[in-house]
């Protein structure tokens, strides 16, 4: 029964021997696929932190409401008959017979 004991207590010390040896390093080199997935993988997961991150400070950000502000402030501006014939091509006077007609349309 000693010599049972023995040999347990022996194969004990030779598996921590090859664990301390090794140094928790794999036994065989990891091919270049393998290699490849894990740079992705912590890539991946590198990314998916920024993302939390920055989902997390923009929660209480809201710029909707400003955002339709300066829209609706945008849109009431009237253009001055310059800037319209920069942008349409037409002349001033052609602009200003073309404002009138449409306001004298539009009156009842």
């Amino acid at each position: 029964m000693r010599s049972f004991h023995c040999q347990v207590l022996f194969i004990y010390l030779c598996i921590l021997h090859l664990f301390i040896a090794t140094g928790g390093r794999p036994l065989r080199k990891r091919t270049v696929s393998e290699v490849q997935l894990m740079h992705n993988l912590g890539e991946h997961k590198q990314v998916q932190e920024r993302r939390d991150w920055l989902q997390l400070k923009l929660q209480g950000i809201h710029t909707a409401l400003g955002h339709s502000r300066w829209e609706a402030g945008r849109a009431r501006r009237r253009l001055s008959p310059d800037e319209l014939s920069e942008l349409t091509g037409l002349s001033a006077e052609e602009l200003q017979e073309a404002l009138e007609i449409f306001e004298n349309q539009n009156k009842p």
